[in-house]
């Protein structure tokens, strides 16, 4: 029977589960005393301080050129003369082999590996190879043991760490009695502490703190959601299917004609680690057949219901289908007998009355079979298809770029499709609990975010960056160019784009092009509390054209939602930006001269206004439901750490 579900409907459902995803990791519950246990176990930890689990100098320098040799002889072996050397020359391993054979001070040795493990990061096709990740992960062992081999340094440094992240978490000064609360620390407190416990963990030192304060901020950090409606939009289909008969049912030749009419609809079931979506037909079926049984003839006409049903499991690989039932319904009427004779007429009235039932319940076994087969074959379709995997499409450019491997997972309730994933290096903080319910998040219309009003969401944790790409960016320099194309780190696209700014900006005289160099401590980021969205960075040293500026800066924008007249919200930024010099000195008067230069060049950075395009969907999507549509943002939400967006 030719009815179906829309194979591109099927594509449809199967993106949205594979925007990936995380296993969601549930938070310690949160008791009066957790910072109280904290501060306790940082005293354990400092009277626990052992110099004999320092890394060994000597070891991580004997394993890096190894790791060195390993990798040159790799090329040598795999490849050849002329691309071995090229390869040799972009890695340049003479400064640092020159520095370690000549036993160099720490701080030059400690350069020159991290020169070498800057060069081993980044886009590149290559750095992928496992003999350069090795590479680099002896790499960070060394520049650990540079730190922290000597006995009496590495101890002293571990002690330092372990009071300044006691003073973080202490009482306020207003009340010296109880400790802070760790739902009131900024991110910037929360970036300083994993810093410290990033260093604590390269030092081997503090293993039990480590877990402790890691475990507390390991939930998701990056989350999604799609609306069970659209799923089901995308589904669901008409169902109008004639089809000719031409059957024998208890010695009778029938033929004429039967529809089915009704529609075929998809919902989503509660599921967690995979997509659960239940496709079904509800139809009605009518016949008008004509019957021939020697000389007399029957014209009759049925009608009834027809059902069937299918589980589709839907993974990041494949589709498994479960078996499909179908049920099936028929009464039918006989409308009129032919026959020359009167008394042959009334006989075979009798007779097909007597038959009725029977043949009531074979015509109805005979349907339901082929209402189960139809839907058997439209659905099996779908659980042939597999799809690209995500792993391997990422995983070259995450080993390049030294980002962790998001952990993810996927699951549906019967109001929507959820992703969670989790991206967090080995010893970092993701966030500390679930982002907010949509049902919390503001839109346009509503203080909330309710289940066939919005298309579809994602929530960003600001310990997203920290986790990618500070280490990618802390101490490299960018230009104006790079660090715009730095925002879709926070998925927000841009205004450069914009017709009305690319006349004005054609008409405007265009300031001169400007380089920063990029701090190792947080070096971009976004904060969202309260309703309102800080993004910035900081730098070391700032220079455009002869002029320089060679000390630390902090520039960032503020941005808060806004609703517009015809119902959309979009970020817009506050009129200055935020230019700051930490450290307290008081710049000179050079520096003061090129303070209006960073000041407009950073201005320029910052779009006036974030998220207040449509986005139109191609025209050529099979999916007639949303082909050509518009989607726009109708919810923008900042608070505890969270961005969260909404779309319709």
């Amino acid at each position: 029977m030719p009815f179906s579900v829309h194979p591109a409907s099927v594509r449809f459902v199967l993106a949205i589960a594979l925007m990936g995803a995380s296993v969601c990791s549930m938070m310690t519950p949160v008791v009066a005393n957790e910072t109280a246990q904290w501060l306790q176990l940082i005293d354990q930890s400092k009277s626990g301080l052992d110099a004999g689990k320092l890394p060994s100098l000597e070891a991580t320098e004997a394993d890096v050129v190894e790791s060195m040799r390993s990798a040159e002889a790799f090329f040598q072996r795999v490849t050849d003369q002329a691309n071995q050397d090229a390869w040799m020359r972009f890695l340049n391993f003479e400064p640092l082999q020159s520095a370690i054979e000549t036993n160099e001070s720490i701080a030059k040795r400690g350069n020159a590996a991290t020169e070498l493990s800057q060069r081993l990061s980044g886009p590149e096709e290559g750095l992928e190879l496992s003999r350069l990740v090795a590479l680099r992960s002896s790499l960070d062992r060394y520049l650990a043991a540079l730190r922290y081999g000597d006995p009496k340094r590495g101890l002293a440094l571990s002690e330092r760490q372990l009071e300044t992240l006691a003073k973080l978490l202490a009482a306020d000064e207003e009340d010296d009695s109880t400790p802070r609360s760790l739902t009131d620390l900024s991110g910037e407190e929360v970036s300083q502490i994993e810093s410290i416990v990033e260093s604590l963990a390269s030092a081997n030192q503090a293993d039990e703190l480590v877990s402790r304060i890691t475990g507390r901020y390991s939930s998701p950090n990056l989350r999604a959601f799609v609306d069970g409606r659209v799923i089901s939009d995308a589904i669901t289909r008409p169902v109008n299917n004639p089809e000719r008969v031409n059957d024998c049912l208890l010695g009778t030749r029938i033929i004429g004609d039967a529809r089915v009419v009704g529609n075929v609809t998809g919902s989503l079931l509660p599921s967690e680690g995979h997509v659960r979506l239940l496709v079904r037909l509800d139809g009605q079926f009518s016949t008008s057949t004509k019957g021939y049984n020697g000389p007399v003839t029957l014209r009759s006409s049925g009608f009834g219901q027809v059902y069937a049903a299918r589980q589709l499991i839907i993974t990041e690989k494949r589709i498994f289908a479960g078996e499909p039932i179908a049920t099936a319904s028929l009464s039918t009427q006989i409308n009129q007998i032919n026959h020359p004779l009167k008394l042959v007429r009334k006989i075979a009235s009798k007779k097909a009355a007597e038959m009725k039932p029977q043949a009531e319940a074979i015509s109805r076994r005979k349907l339901q079979d082929r209402v189960l087969e139809g839907f058997r074959q439209q659905t099996d379709e779908a659980s042939t298809r597999t799809f690209p995997d995500l792993d391997a499409k990422m995983s070259p450019w995450l080993r390049r770029l030294d980002l962790p491997t998001p952990v993810r997972t996927i699951g549906s309730t019967t109001e929507s499709v959820h992703v969670r994933a989790t991206m967090r290096r080995p010893f970092g903080l993701s966030a500390p609990s679930e982002g907010p319910s949509l049902s919390m998040v503001r839109t346009a219309t509503s203080s909330g975010t309710y289940p066939g009003g919005y298309s579809a969401a994602i929530q960003v944790h600001e310990s997203i960056l920290n986790n990618t790409v500070m280490k990618l960016l802390a101490g490299d320099t960018f230009t104006p160019e790079k660090l715009r194309d730095l925002t879709s780190s926070f998925g927000i696209p841009s205004d450069k784009n914009d017709a009305t700014d690319e006349a004005s900006s054609a008409d405007e005289e265009q300031p001169e092009s400007f380089e920063v160099d990029f701090s190792g401590f947080r070096p971009v980021y976004f904060e969202a509390r309260d309703q309102t969205l800080r993004i910035g960075l900081r730098g070391d040293r700032f220079a455009q054209g002869d002029r320089e500026l060679d000390r630390r800066l902090e520039v960032s924008a503020v941005y808060h939602p806004a609703i517009t007249e015809d119902g959309r919200m979009m970020l817009i930024r506050d009129e200055e930006i935020d230019l700051k010099f930490p450290g307290g000195r008081r710049l000179t008067l050079s520096q003061t001269a090129i303070k209006a230069n960073i000041e407009e060049g950073f201005d320029k950075l910052f779009p006036m206004t974030l998220l207040h395009r449509e986005w139109k969907l191609p025209s050529t999507l099979e999916l007639p439901a949303l082909a050509g549509r518009s989607a726009k943002v109708i919810g923008i939400d900042a608070r505890d750490g969270w961005l969260t967006i909404v779309v319709r």
